[in-house]
């Protein structure tokens, strides 16, 4: 069954930025071993200097992903990202490598 990825990338290349100082998320599709570009999503950081938390804000523009690869997420932002469904996945890996590991990641599980 197909399911969403979404990546945070500056360049498009590497998982290279911090869930909170993403500036746009990449979003995949993977079906069976395979994966495809969908287009990217805007993001306003998180992440700021008022001390307010907009993490739920994020998160609900990439609420039809299942997966959320990204460089580093807090404590905070972690637990709203797992209360909606999303599985936070850590990378500084180029992308299509990252992308490989949840493949795998996700068809070990469904062996289990």
């Amino acid at each position: 069954m197909p399911y969403k990825v979404a990546v945070t990338s500056d360049d498009g290349e590497y998982v290279n930025q911090h869930f909170g100082k993403a500036t746009r998320f990449l979003i995949f599709e993977i079906d069976d071993c395979e994966y495809t570009y969908l287009g990217s999503v805007k993001n306003n950081p998180t992440c700021n200097s008022s001390g307010k938390n907009k993490s739920s804000d994020a998160v609900a523009l990439i609420s039809d992903v299942s997966v959320l690869i990204t460089r580093n997420v807090g404590m905070k932002p972690s637990q709203i990202l797992i209360e909606n469904n999303i599985k936070p996945y850590i990378s500084s890996a180029p992308i299509e490598t990252a992308l490989d590991e949840v493949i795998a990641m996700q068809k070990k599980k469904n062996l289990n």
